[in-house]
């Protein structure tokens, strides 16, 4: 399992990770975010790269905020141009099973 965590992702989208069957990032703000906002989180077109590279099976995003709750369809959108593997929104109180 891998865990982004609060990042911009700069750098990362060509870290050569190990393969992880789980990695799970924050989905803070949308495609279309401001410079600020960047600077501070992924945008969803890098966190699919990211899960691209690293060769991950699924994918959770979480640390949903106001500014990407009911934007789901363009986030989907966005990752779905480099990752196509399985792929949850994690809400508040969400429960995932890891095996």
């Amino acid at each position: 399992m891998v865990f982004s965590g609060d990042t911009n992702g700069k750098g990362f989208e060509n870290l050569d990770l190990a393969k992880t069957d789980l990695f799970i990032a924050h989905n803070a703000i949308p495609e279309n975010a401001g410079e600020i906002a960047q600077s501070l989180h992924m945008r969803p077109s890098q966190i699919g790269k990211i899960a691209k590279n690293i060769g991950t099976d699924k994918l959770i995003l979480s640390h949903r905020m106001n500014r990407t709750l009911g934007n789901e369809q363009q986030t989907i959108k966005e990752i779905r141009k480099n990752y196509n593997s399985t792929l949850f929104f994690a809400n508040d109180l969400a429960v995932f099973t890891v095996q």
